[in-house]
């Protein structure tokens, strides 16, 4: 994760800790109830108690989980912790503690780039061949349903008014209730 300094393409302060020219970040980190959550490539995936200022790696780790996306965004709810690696396999932890609530848990087999997205107590998470799958938000783990739009996709699903907005590679869907005028 690289800072540019304001005004300039000059990059300023970063978390590249090993100076690695190959290190980048594409998961964005996650802020709930004053705790920031930081997926990387290079695992650990990290949470850390917001605030303070200089390298707080040691004075606000909360807790570190291994399994960590490298592409997918995490999501959270403020109690519960959900992640899906980039092969499709979730993860339910304690938001607070890290403690592993379910997983591994193997959703459809594919290659995940898109971000699970969090919904009227379901998680929904697209892979690249266009299936979406739905599971309940909770302490315990349930497929609620797989739907194929059998398209190529990259993009996260967003949702407004009740309805998915899904984009493929050729086409864009939205799925629910046209809203009342």
């Amino acid at each position: 994760m690289a800072i540019a300094s304001p005004g300039t393409t000059r990059p300023g302060n970063g978390f590249n800790v090993q100076k690695d020219p190959n290190y980048r970040v594409i998961a964005s980190p996650v802020v709930s109830d004053g705790v920031v959550y930081t997926p990387t490539r290079v695992r650990p995936l990290q949470a850390f108690r917001a605030g303070g200022h200089g390298d707080i790696t040691r004075t606000h780790l909360l807790w570190a989980f291994q399994n960590g996306p490298d592409v997918p965004t995490p999501v959270t709810d403020g109690t519960y912790f959900y992640t899906v690696n980039d092969r499709g396999v979730a993860w339910c932890l304690d938001a607070k503690t890290g403690k592993e609530i379910w997983g591994p848990q193997r959703i459809h087999k594919a290659t995940y780039s898109a971000s699970p997205v969090l919904a009227d107590g379901k998680i929904y998470i697209t892979d690249e061949d266009g299936v979406t799958s739905v599971f309940k938000a909770g302490p315990k783990f349930e497929l609620i349903a797989e739907n194929n739009l059998d398209d190529y996709t990259l993009s996260s699903i967003a949702i407004s008014g009740g309805q998915l907005f899904l984009r493929t590679a050729q086409h864009l869907y939205c799925i629910g209730k046209r809203p009342a005028r």
